[in-house]
Formats: structure tokens, C-alpha cells, sequence
């Protein structure tokens, strides 16, 4: 009897063993294929992207703290640029679909290719004496950045308590400012001669392409009409018309007799014979005898150039308890190819 229990229990024991070997087996199977996931994971270019974000992140957030200025460059200043410039396009569409080119730093002339390369031209079985195109070309302009100022106030309190997500925050603060004043510029800005900014759109217009009014004063939807199909005569792949949000106002209420179908796409669509219409509030709104009212363009064709070089200062003020962080970067901007830009210009009466 004693002989037949001892058997069982051996039995049973030999049973536990199987399991825990097979338990172990699996264990070690899941530990190896999670291994593997996670070398998968340290190598995706995602991964080591937000990784090398999240410290730079970090390291302004520390500098912040200890109120000491901080310089980003190099590998870290890029991908802190870029997570701002994602920022950027988010705050205003006029910014979305421009192209962007980056350089080592603020003293670097940027090399910008033309979006325009040479159109392909049908030829005879071995000829020898093909012809480019003469009117395409590369490298043709360049861009130098200027620096360009943001200051940020961050009281005591916010330094000593700072949040769980204070690099979401940090981004969308210094997205903000920069934003404004890249929006501003692609739009208004004087060029660098006399003013050190942007070679604006309204101020880049050549005088061969500008549209008259067909009225003095605003412009009406015949006139949008007019500079639409003009821009159909070159090849553009994102198209835009940008005009003030107080002249386009005055476009959608007026009635102009044979024009309904274009201005109920207009309203619908917020386009015109398939061109994207941008209101911007910051475009002029002069309708003064040679004033520039709407212009249209590609936005592959405006080229915004980026120092990777991000300064942030702290300064403090004798009986200020803010500490007013001073952001510092390199930009510049025109368009590509200038051809391309077309103004509708307001008529005397």
C-alpha cells in the first residue's frame, strides 16, 4: 500500500517537473522573441528620433530650471527644429506646403534646388544634337538666414512645478511664437536689403505679373476669376490665392451678374477653378491705385530656409520674480522661382 502511494507522489512529481520545464521552455521563447522586438525597436529611425527629441527636450527644460542659457546644434538642434516646425504648420495653414531646407547654422548660405527641372523633350533614334531646356535650372538661388527674436516669460512658480507634459507644452510656446512672425513674413515680409526679413509675396510680385482690377477700389469675384485662370498657364502643383479675410468678406457678399457658379464654389470650396483661395489675416488690405490686393502662387515654389542652430537665453530683473527666456533662431525665406508669382493690383478711378 505504502509502496503504491510512494508511487503516485513520484508520479506527480515527475508531472511538476514536465510542466515547469515546459513552463520554462516557453518563458525563455517569449524572453528571446521579446528581445528581438525590443533591438527591432531600438533601431527604428522613429524610435531613435524621439528619443534624441526627448533628450534635447529635456535639456532645455534643465537649463531652464537652473536658468542658464542653452544652444542646440547639430543632431539634437534638428530634431528640436523640426518637432517646432511641425508646431508651425499646425498654427497656420499659409505655412503648410511650403518647402523647407535646412542648415548647420545661422552664418551658412542654404542651397536651394528649383522646383522646376528640365522638361523632358521627345527625340529620334540617335540624334546627336538634342537642346535642353534653357528655363530650368538648379541651385539657382540661395538663402541666408537671418535671426529672428521670441521672448517668453515663465514665472517662478511654473519653473519650481513644472508639468508631467512640459515638452508638449514647451514645443507648442516657442511653435506659437515662431510661427506668428514666419507667417507674417512669408506674407509681408520687405526683403533684406533695407529690413533684414522675407521676401514677402506681396512685395515679390514681378511687374509683368500683375493683374489689373477690373474696377477701382476692392476686388470682386471676377477678378479672383481672372487671376485663377491665369495661373493655369503654368504648371503648379499646389496653387493658392492668398487675399485679407476683410476683402474676401467683400467678395462673398457682393453680387456680380454670371459669376454665381464661381462664387458659390468659392464659398463651398473655398477654391476657384480648382486653385486653393488662403485667407489670411495677415495680407494687406490697401485697395489704393497700384496696391497689391490677392496674389497667387505654388507652394512649392516659396523655399523658408532654417539655421539648426537654436539659442535660449534666460534673463532675469531685479525685483521681477519671472525669468523671461530668450529664443533665438535663423531663418529666411522667397520664392523659388519667382515667374510664378502673381498679383491682382488695385486700379485708379
Amino acid at each position: 500500500m505504502e509502496k503504491e502511494k510512494f508511487d503516485e507522489i513520484m508520479k506527480e512529481l515527475r508531472s511538476t517537473q514536465d510542466q515547469l520545464k515546459s513552463d520554462r521552455e516557453a518563458l525563455e521563447a517569449e524572453k528571446r522573441a521579446l528581445d528581438q522586438e525590443r533591438a527591432q525597436y531600438a533601431s527604428n529611425p522613429a524610435v531613435q528620433h524621439n528619443q534624441v527629441l526627448g533628450e534635447q527636450l529635456r535639456n532645455i527644460i534643465t537649463a531652464m530650471k537652473e536658468k542658464r542659457a542653452i544652444v542646440l546644434n547639430g543632431a539634437g538642434a534638428v530634431e528640436v527644429i523640426g518637432a517646432l516646425f511641425k508646431v508651425f504648420r499646425n498654427r497656420t495653414s499659409i505655412l503648410d506646403g511650403l518647402r523647407y531646407f535646412y542648415g548647420p547654422n545661422a552664418s551658412t548660405k542654404i542651397p536651394v534646388l528649383t522646383a522646376r527641372p528640365a522638361r523632358p523633350a521627345r527625340v529620334a533614334e540617335g540624334v546627336t544634337n538634342a537642346s535642353g531646356d534653357s528655363t530650368a535650372a538648379l541651385g539657382n538661388t540661395s538663402l541666408d538666414p537671418e535671426t529672428h527674436f521670441s521672448e517668453l516669460a515663465v514665472s517662478f512658480e511654473s519653473l519650481q512645478y513644472l508639468p508631467f507634459d512640459f515638452e508638449a507644452q514647451l514645443r507648442e510656446i516657442f511653435g506659437d511664437a515662431f510661427a506668428d512672425d514666419m507667417a507674417n513674413q512669408v506674407v509681408n515680409g520687405r526683403g533684406k536689403t533695407t529690413y533684414y526679413e522675407f521676401e514677402g509675396l506681396f512685395s515679390s510680385v514681378p511687374s509683368g505679373n500683375k493683374i489689373e482690377c477690373a474696377a477701382a477700389g476692392a476686388p470682386t469675384i471676377v477678378d479672383i476669376v481672372k487671376l485663377a485662370l491665369t495661373m493655369q498657364t503654368k504648371v503648379m502643383v499646389n496653387p493658392t490665392i492668398v487675399i485679407s479675410p476683410t476683402l474676401y468678406a467683400g467678395i462673398t457678399t457682393a453680387e456680380v451678374k454670371g459669376y454665381e457658379v464661381y462664387k458659390n464654389e468659392l464659398i463651398l470650396n473655398r477654391t476657384i477653378e480648382g486653385v486653393r483661395i488662403e485667407v489670411c489675416g495677415y495680407a494687406p488690405t490697401a485697395t489704393s491705385a497700384n496696391s497689391i490686393v490677392a496674389v497667387g502662387f505654388d507652394k512649392g515654389d516659396y523655399a523658408v530656409g532654417v539655421a539648426v542652430d537654436l539659442t535660449i537665453r534666460p534673463v532675469t530683473k531685479t525685483g521681477d520674480t519671472n525669468t523671461y527666456y530668450q529664443a533665438m533662431m535663423g531663418l529666411d525665406g522667397k520664392p523659388i522661382c519667382a515667374n510664378n508669382v502673381f498679383g491682382l493690383k488695385a486700379i485708379s478711378g
